[in-house]
């Protein structure tokens, strides 16, 4: 199917293949009230920022208060064995790798993943389908009462959060939906999240770095005891590759608890299968298992690495009672579908969307760029939000780039476009500025050549911007 360019740039007005990503519709783009409504409620409890000093005073009082609203509703985390899985880069989409391979095994899986692209709903998925507007709704009206009865009994456990609030709905959703297992992602840090509830069967850590270090820091090591917290005594744990001083911390805790722990790099590695090493087949091998010619659709080495780290976890799982097919693990990463992660746009020129949004992750799609488009002029549209490293992720993508489009979401949190500009300014780059999302990729886009890239990183919400307006989402529910 074609569909027309708007005049000015090579950006299609509707995707060029029908529900290319399978994400539900932009949640601007549904006119529901009840849903709308919904979504107001469940915004409302994050609707005035909080400062780090407020977020990390809250922190002891974060799973009291968690098991207070969850008790009310019935306990609903007690219904379902879990997955969580924790870490700064990459967890998201080691919890879509596994949640993947853990389906094609014929398994009923919930996936809670944040924060989301486009529609809130995108964050709770269940037996192979995104939750429902209707059923966000019917679930929000039944924690209205629970979540007001909770506050007036226990008011010294604070306010409830958009996330807590989030949780307890997925989790009540996971468990009408009778799922087998539920894959977690642990939205931050591990030990005062409110995702700790669960007591999980296998305990995933993804890579570590600087991020969030106001709340959970101010060291590595700092962020590292965080992410720790979701460690169960005797209960496996596979673990992503670290630095050394978040991976002094792992050790030290996993061998306090007594849990049998494996290392992506160490018990587990992938090896490529031709060239290029990013975006080829490879081998994953660990303790008594062996996979090859396995195909990943998402581009860079270190989605092998998340690769690895799942399927270590679906190993895990085996001598826990949950066993993955091992066919299953090919089928399942085969598959695997998870948007805004260095994802290539069917546009002229073509536009590459992806989340990085730290330091560590630019330099992951730095080396992806290098990697898989070589040689390519790169036009970068950055947007950031003000709570993270816009410094790192200038130094760490402007130099590769040939000029910078400088922007900012409509995010509460977004930092000013003229800040971001500043900051890839002080690098020497080539820098303009557009007021919105829309406005930058325009820009971007006109008077490119056939083989610039353009690239969107910077922030989740960027990516989830620049899909909607790409026109690459799907338009009906």
């Amino acid at each position: 199917m074609h569909h027309a360019e708007s005049p000015d740039s090579g950006i299609p007005t509707a995707p060029e293949r029908a529900d290319s990503w399978g994400l539900p519709p932009p949640d601007e783009a549904v006119a529901d009230p009840v849903y709308r409504a919904a979504l107001d409620y469940l915004y409302s409890f994050s609707g005035t920022p909080r400062t780090a000093a407020a977020i990390r005073a809250d922190q002891p009082r974060k799973l009291m208060r968690m098991r207070r609203l969850l008790a009310l509703c019935g306990a609903p985390q007690d219904s379902f064995p879990a997955v969580l899985i924790a870490g700064t880069k990459g967890k998201g989409s080691t919890a879509a790798m596994l949640a993947a391979m853990l389906s094609a095994s014929g398994l009923r899986v919930g996936r809670y993943t944040q924060p989301h692209l486009v529609s809130y709903r995108e964050r709770t998925w269940a037996a192979g389908s995104y939750v429902s507007a209707a059923e966000v709704a019917g679930l929000a009206d039944e924690l209205r009462p629970l979540v007001a009865t909770a506050v007036r009994r226990a008011p010294d456990l604070g306010r409830y959060t958009t996330f807590e609030v989030g949780t307890a709905l997925t989790f009540l959703y996971f468990a009408r939906r009778q799922v087998d297992v539920a894959v977690v992602e642990v939205g931050v840090g591990g030990a005062h999240d409110a995702t700790n509830v669960l007591d999980p069967l296998v305990s995933v850590i993804a890579p570590i770095s600087a991020d969030h270090l106001d709340t959970l820091g101010p060291t590595l090591a700092d962020v590292a005891h965080a992410k720790a917290g979701i460690l169960r005594a005797g209960r496996p744990a596979a673990l992503g590759p670290q630095p050394p001083e978040a991976e002094s911390v792992l050790r030290a805790e996993t061998a306090r608890l007594d849990a049998p722990a494996v290392w992506v790099g160490r018990e587990w590695r992938w090896q490529p299968e031709g060239q290029p090493a990013g975006a080829s087949a490879f081998t994953v091998a660990g303790p008594g298992v062996h996979y090859d010619r396995l195909t990943l659709p998402l581009l860079g080495q270190h989605q092998r690495d998340n690769a690895t780290l799942a399927v270590a976890a679906a190993s895990a799982l085996a001598t826990v009672g949950v066993r993955v097919d091992p066919a299953a693990v090919r089928r399942g990463l085969a598959a695997v579908s998870w948007p805004g992660r260095i994802q290539v746009l069917p546009t002229r020129p073509t536009i590459v969307v992806d989340g990085a949004h730290n330091a560590a992750s630019a330099a992951s799609l730095r080396d992806t760029l290098a990697e898989c488009f070589p040689g390519r002029p790169v036009v970068l549209v950055l947007a950031c939000t003000a709570d993270k490293d816009l410094a790192g992720i200038v130094a760490t993508l402007v130099p590769a780039v040939a000029s910078v489009v400088a922007t900012q979401t409509r995010h509460p949190r977004a930092a000013p476009a003229q800040a971001v500009a500043d900051a890839a300014r002080r690098t020497g780059a080539a820098v303009t500025v557009a007021c919105d999302v829309p406005a930058a990729l325009d820009r971007a886009m006109r008077g490119a050549s056939a083989d610039t890239l353009v690239v969107v990183a910077g922030s989740v919400f960027l990516a989830g911007e620049a899909l909607a307006h790409v026109g690459a989402l799907p338009t009906a529910p």
